[in-house]
């Protein structure tokens, strides 16, 4: 099944930013078994397993055997505590959404962990739906120490999400659901027990209610500090953004491909920009990428989403039921896009598009040449783009190398 999630307007109070993201998952590949499994080890890196800013990224079968997800593990505590704590393994690693989010039922089973509500004043909880394109995070905001790799940030504001009903006010969207629950009407499963939102603002701008029983009367604007927040924001170092390394896979895919999640950019030797194209963000987030003489001035660049994707009516689309939604050319593509780099330059990419069907037979979870449909005007440049390459992205108002953010950067 293929379903896409695409992260939330950020509200006109928060300067309108658009952020399209987040979290398309594909069809499993598990069943047909005639392809041997194959294992992408780390990339080559300054970096390594036991850096201080350094957590390991695994891109596997996952909980519900779909492909190109980028798994993280993130330890959660009660603020203050070194043995209250719970690691919640199998986090989609996502560029294009800001904050961390746990289904409470990661957090009940044994053993459960319990976590202070986030408050406004003295006693209201705070409660928050955070809308994607067709599925809705909804759950209060609690208060946790989050742990990834060896860095922490403290008493940072966390979504629980839940799969009780949202206030009608989020909209009829369906809930976002762990993956141990069936797809209904009212359910959307993701293929995560959370999601670790890195992108390149600070807070998540989403609709927040600070009532027991919300309702339209009790959304409220919350300040920065009320809001759910990039937990890398909040280290005291390495905390100007993140690099995203993976490794290089054969157009076959990979069974498992394990990557580096290296914390700060500019700040150590293991994350330097070195000769990374920069690529500057308009105010909605966005840049632009030149494909067969259009631009799309909608482009980001979103280790959430399982594929490229983009507007081309000349690739087929004629793919399986169960690969609805992806390409399925008649052999492999080679094909060239330009992102613009600010004042006239541009870096051209030559990437790939394979045939889905083909490609989601066997015990493959990784690929670089998975493509989808998209939006006209929109250019996703989700996981494929990842593999083989360092990709930056540097947060709203950080510095890194004397260029403020947000923007993104990335090896060719």
């Amino acid at each position: 099944m293929h379903t896409t999630y695409l992260n939330p307007l950020r509200g006109l109070w928060a300067c309108a930013l658009l952020l399209i993201l987040a979290v398309l998952s594909a069809c499993g590949g598990g069943g047909g078994g005639a392809a041997p499994s194959v294992i992408a080890s780390l990339p080559p890196s300054a970096a390594s397993q036991s850096d201080s800013n350094v957590a390991i990224i695994t891109v596997e079968s996952g909980p519900r055997n779909n492909v190109n997800i980028p798994y993280v593990s993130v330890t959660l505590c009660a603020p203050g505590s070194t043995s209250n704590c719970k690691t919640i393994d199998h986090v989609l690693l996502d560029t294009g959404s800001t904050g961390l989010r746990v289904f409470s039922s990661a957090l009940a089973s044994a053993p459960a962990l319990t976590l202070p509500a986030h408050t406004v004043g003295s006693s209201s909880t705070i409660s928050e739906c955070a809308q994607f394109l067709n599925a809705m995070a909804w759950g209060s905001v609690k208060v946790a120490d989050v742990l990834i790799g060896s860095k922490t940030a403290l008493s940072t504001p966390v979504q629980v999400m839940e799969t009780s009903t949202a206030p009608t006010t989020c909209g009829g969207l369906p809930l976002m659901a762990p993956p141990s629950l069936s797809a209904s009407s009212s359910l959307s499963p993701l293929s995560a027990n959370g999601i670790l939102g890195v992108s390149q603002f600070i807070n998540d701008g989403q609709t927040y209610f600070n009532c027991a029983n919300p309702t339209s009367a009790c959304s409220f604007r919350p300040t920065s500090a009320q809001q759910v927040q990039n937990p890398v924001s909040r280290f005291t170092t390495d905390n100007n953004g993140v690099v995203i390394q993976m490794p290089s896979i054969s157009a076959a895919g990979a069974t498992v491909a394990n990557g580096y999640l290296i914390f700060g950019v500019g700040t150590q030797a293991n994350n330097s920009l070195g000769s990374a194209n920069v690529v500057p963000l308009n105010r909605l987030g966005y840049f632009t990428t030149t494909y067969k003489g259009t631009a799309y001035t909608s482009s980001f660049m979103d280790s959430g989403s399982n594929g490229l994707y983009f507007d081309d009516a000349s690739i087929s689309t004629a793919c399986s039921t169960a690969a609805s939604g992806f390409y399925c050319p008649n052999g492999g593509l080679t094909l060239p896009a330009d992102i613009d780099l600010g004042g006239g330059a541009t870096a051209r990419v030559n990437f790939s598009v394979g045939n889905a069907d083909t490609l989601l037979q066997g015990n493959r979870y990784a690929f670089n040449n998975l493509g989808g449909t998209m939006s006209a005007g929109m250019f996703d440049w989700g996981l494929p783009f990842f593999f083989g390459r360092s990709v930056y992205t540097v947060m709203e108002g950080k510095t890194a190398n004397g260029r403020t953010g947000p923007f993104y950067a990335f090896t060719n």
